[in-house]
């Protein structure tokens, strides 16, 4: 995210807005790497004790869905693994981002691919019903004021192991009606590192080309008014 914010010719002294910040980790790197003047906001009570501990003083507690901030502030919106949430009002919230963004402003939207690795426990544990297409994606960026110059998959290297994961999973594990729970859990730190390094490389094939494939989207829009 952070190299592809510095591709849009971003200054020193633009406003980006980071919707859904969570923790406040991308927040920090975009503040530290890109620009100071970083917002952020996030609907999760229990992320905001970190804001503090990462020097976060322009972030709040918010919906999406009624972005706290006046139409036209920012020359970057940051949206990632957000529009799938149960929560979101996926037609209204997409039209809050392009409100609050500067003509010529930019948006960036990370999302997760295909209906077919839709997990029922997992998505119902952490509160997400959508996957997405490319094509899904641009028609509802064909309601807003806001022209797609670029869109691409992104986790290649993932997909493999995500769809395996999801797709044996059920034969081997029946899904709890009463608590589902969510069958991300902490990675051994060696398989950790190889595909954080295996992800670096992929950003690097990124820079000068589209993947076809990938277990997220991205996609690039630019408000034309």
């Amino acid at each position: 995210m952070i190299d592809t914010l510095k591709t849009l010719g971003l200054s020193r002294e633009s406003r980006i807005l980071d919707a859904g910040c969570g923790t406040g980790r991308n927040l920090q790197m975009v503040q530290e790497s890109v620009a100071p003047e970083g917002f952020g906001f996030d609907i999760a009570s229990a992320a905001s004790p970190f804001w503090p501990r990462r020097n976060l003083d322009r972030v709040c507690l918010a919906s999406v869905n009624d972005i706290p901030f006046k139409s036209g502030y920012f020359d970057a919106v940051v949206s990632i693994d957000l529009l799938e949430c149960d929560a979101v009002d996926e037609a209204g919230a997409f039209a809050e981002l392009c409100r609050v963004l500067k003509p010529k402003g930019f948006m960036i939207l990370v999302v997760p691919a295909y209906d077919w690795l839709m997990s029922e426990e997992h998505h119902k544990a952490v509160g997400a019903s959508r996957r997405y297409s490319i094509r899904k994606l641009k028609a509802m960026a064909a309601q807003q004021p806001v022209r797609v110059i670029r869109s691409t998959h992104v986790f290649a290297s993932m997909l493999p192991l995500v769809a395996a994961y999801r797709l044996l999973l059920p034969h081997f594990r029946k899904p709890s009606p009463d608590r589902p729970v969510s069958e991300i859990k902490p990675m051994n730190p060696v398989i950790d590192e190889i595909l954080f390094q295996t992800v670096r490389l992929e950003g690097k094939i990124m820079r000068k080309a589209d993947l076809p494939f990938g277990s997220s989207i991205m996609m690039i829009l630019e408000k034309v008014q």
